[in-house]
């Protein structure tokens, strides 16, 4: 099912059509507003364009090493789909109950 989320970010504002959870994704934004604001006053960067390019060079270095991981140990990648299983089977149930 498909949400219009509105976000702010580094000053801009806008909306973005999403099929993911609204939760998971408002989880996936304050990890952005975090790595913006850890890189901002850890590098002393107020250029939001700077903030944005040094994030995007962060995330993708950790999605890659995270890729390494997985394709170097297969059963990471099953322990990782148990897990996400898991988490959707939680999120059913609490979805249930409430």
């Amino acid at each position: 099912m498909s949400s219009l989320q509105k976000i702010n970010l580094l000053g801009t504002s806008f909306s973005l059509k999403v099929d993911e959870d609204p939760e998971y994704f408002k989880k996936v934004i304050s990890h952005i507003e975090k790595m913006f604001s850890d890189i901002e006053i850890d590098m002393n960067i107020k250029d939001p364009l700077r903030i944005a390019i040094l994030s995007c060079i962060l995330l993708t270095d950790d999605l890659l090493k995270e890729k390494d991981k997985l394709s170097q140990n297969p059963d990471l990648k099953d322990a990782e789909e148990v897990e996400l299983m898991t988490l959707e089977i939680i999120s059913l149930i609490d979805k249930t109950i409430i």
